[in-house]
Formats: C-alpha cells, structure tokens, sequence
C-alpha cells in the first residue's frame, strides 16, 4: 500500500522573474507504508526542496503529492493536516530548541494537535525513551545538552506527533562516529517499534545502504534512479557521472571480485564487508 505517492511534480523558483529556476522536474514514485527509504544526490540536486513538499511547506508548482491516496493541497484543511502525518526533521534540528526545558520542546508538536495534557505526557515520556534518553532529562535546559542530545531530543520533539512518515534530513550532519552510530540505532528501532515510513536524507551512500530499503537518486531536479539498495547501488558508472561514488567498501569487492575471490553478492557497508573477510578466511581464501 502507498502511504505517499508523487504525481509529476514540479517545482520552479521565481516563476516568471528574471531568476527564475527549476528545482524539480516532473518527478513522479511511490513510496509504501513501512518502508526506509534514502533519498540520495549532490548538492543542488533537489532533495531538500522535494522533501518540503512532503507535507506541505512547499507547494508545487504542478503535479500532485497524495497522501493515502488524498491530496494534501486540495484544500487548506488537508495541508494543516499533513503537517501532523508527516514529520519533518530539517538538517541541524537542535538550532530549532527554543523551549525551557527538554519536555516542554518535545511537547511542543502534541501541544499544536490540541490533544490533552494526559496523551501529551504519555507522547513525551514515550518519545524521550525511542531517543535513549531518561526522564531526568525532562526537567534539563536543552541548551545545557551536548550537540547529539540536542540532535535526539530534536528528532524527539518530531516523533512525539506520531506521524505516519518521519521525513530527516541529514539527520547524522555534524556528529562525531558515536553521535552518528546512536542517531542510526534510535532511527532502526523506532521504525521497528512504530511500524512507520520513514525517509532519509543523505550524502553518504554508505550511511544509506546501512539503514534504508530502498534508494531514491536525484539528478538535476529530477527522479535519476528509484529502487532496492542493490538496483540503484550496481549502476556505479551512472552514479559517478552524477557525481556520486558507490561507497569505496564497495569499490574494493568490486575489485576482488575481478580478480576471481567469490564474493558473495555486493557489498556496501565496512560491517558487510568484515564479515566477507572473515567468510573467505574460514574458506580457506587468502586476500
């Protein structure tokens, strides 16, 4: 079933105007309940304004964004909603802190929704554990927390709307190895727990290839490749003239493989490839 499907749309800046320019182009895919998918392409590709109008904050300048199948720019009341079923975590989200205290931010959204006070704090003490932080934290200043807490409890704040599709982008920017690891782990297992859709946003095609379904490629304003890690990730010689490397674990199996080792399928992610090391070793191989 397609929690989100795109229709054709485009999207152009300055319309009309001496400056005017083309962000998105005809773009058109499906995306099903459930899935993790990567959105993936060089700067200025489109990504950050195709995700925009995921919920709302953009409107097309043609073409359609369907939400279980309805429009979410028919009219004003369905736009409003969209912005609760879909959640948008921008790149950098801790600069977007601004209240008292740890609760009150992530209970910012559900405050928005009018839901009661009693679902609002069941929401927030909800959220604060899928983000591996405990209550203590609550009564904290968010601005007293290091840069990959504010990063969670940020994602926090999105996740306690309980949206249908959680849309981040960049989510891991600017976080050292560990950061980056935790924010990983907590995205794995609230998508496990919740059962929802969640997009990703990403330059690093090995950060994609850990976590998502599926990859979505832009090119120039356009849908350039759509499909499972391996569909898009084995047209490397397309990649790299978009201005993309498959990651370079990938590069060296590739590589070896030339050179006769049974590499068993592709492999994309250093934890992939160790244990294609350790196969070969107990299989007597020498690299």
């Amino acid at each position: 079933m397609n929690v989100l499907s795109v229709r054709g749309l485009t999207h152009v800046y300055g319309q009309g105007t001496s400056s005017e320019a083309v962000a998105l182009n005809n773009c058109s895919f499906d995306i099903e309940k459930g899935e993790l998918v990567g959105i993936i392409g060089h700067t200025g590709s489109g990504k950050s304004t195709l995700i925009q109008h995921f919920n709302g904050l953009l409107k097309p300048t043609s073409g359609q964004i369907l939400l279980n199948g309805k429009d979410i720019n028919e009219s004003k009341k369905s736009s409003v909603e969209s912005r609760f079923k879909v959640g948008l975590c921008f790149q950098y989200p801790e600069y977007q802190l601004f209240e008292e205290t740890v609760g009150r931010d992530i209970a910012f959204g559900p405050k928005n929704m009018k839901l009661d006070e009693e679902e609002i704090k069941k929401r927030v003490l909800k959220c604060i554990e899928y983000v591996g932080l405990d209550e203590s934290y609550l009564e904290k200043s968010p601005f007293d927390l290091s840069g990959g807490e504010k990063r969670r409890v940020a994602i926090a704040g999105v996740m306690a709307m309980e949206p249908e599709i959680l849309v981040l982008d960049e989510p891991t920017a600017g976080l050292d190895p560990q950061g980056r690891d935790t924010v990983f782990e907590l995205i794995r297992q609230y998508r496990e727990k919740t059962g929802s859709t969640v997009i990703i946003v990403s330059h690093s095609m090995e950060d994609v290839a850990r976590l998502a379904t599926k990859a979505l490629v832009m090119n120039k304003g356009e849908v350039a490749m759509f499909g499972t890690i391996d569909e898009v990730y084995s047209k490397a010689d397309e990649l790299l003239t978009m201005g993309l490397n498959v990651p370079q674990i990938t590069r060296i199996f590739m590589e070896l493989k030339k050179e006769g080792l049974p590499i068993n399928g592709n492999i994309y992610t250093v934890e992939q490839g160790v244990n294609e090391i350790i196969r070969l070793k107990k299989e007597g191989y020498t690299l």
